[in-house]
């Protein structure tokens, strides 16, 4: 579950610096606050979570968006840009899906059962 965190939790912090970029530091701070919400041991914490990274996702999409189309108004190369963006769109979806336990195992979740 560690490595679950961890990727979950450079997520967050791409995404406060998204934010923080765009002069939008209430988000920044408010976002940093998410992954300590894992503190709860509750069952909606989980899923609470992943609508955050997936909300994140969608909001790496529209930024792209906005910046691709700004390159292309410029007339600037915008190849590179859509790329790194559309990554951590990608990234961001994904550590959000695999905060669930059951998306799959790794070897921290078998040895708990385990043990």
């Amino acid at each position: 579950m560690r490595i679950r965190i961890i990727n979950y939790s450079f997520m967050i912090l791409l995404l406060a610096a998204h934010f923080s970029r765009a002069n939008n530091n209430l988000f920044a701070g408010l976002v940093l606050f998410v992954p300590f919400l894992l503190l709860i041991r509750r069952g909606w914490v989980v899923p609470l979570l992943q609508g955050v990274g997936y909300l994140a996702a969608l909001s790496w999409l529209f930024s792209a968006y906005q910046y691709i189309q700004l390159r292309i108004a410029e007339g600037d190369d915008w190849i590179r840009l859509a790329v790194i963006i559309f990554t951590i769109a990608v990234y961001s979806a994904w550590s959000s899906y695999y905060l669930n336990p059951k998306s799959g195992k790794d070897t921290n979740d078998i040895n708990q059962v385990s043990a």
